[in-house]
């Protein structure tokens, strides 16, 4: 299931996913570079940072 996958994503990957899952609802950064770009995270977890 890819929503159990675990990725790293970093700089314009990490902000094209974000655009991706969170759309109109936008998103917030605080953390997320430690959380997904460091260490892996799951997308689930990304979706966190929706506003």
């Amino acid at each position: 299931n890819a929503w159990h996958k675990y990725i790293h994503l970093c700089g314009s990957h990490l902000v094209d996913t974000l655009y991706f899952l969170c759309g109109e609802r936008g998103f917030y950064y605080r953390g997320i570079v430690e959380q997904c770009c460091h260490k892996p995270c799951s997308i689930h977890h990304l979706e966190d940072y929706c506003n």
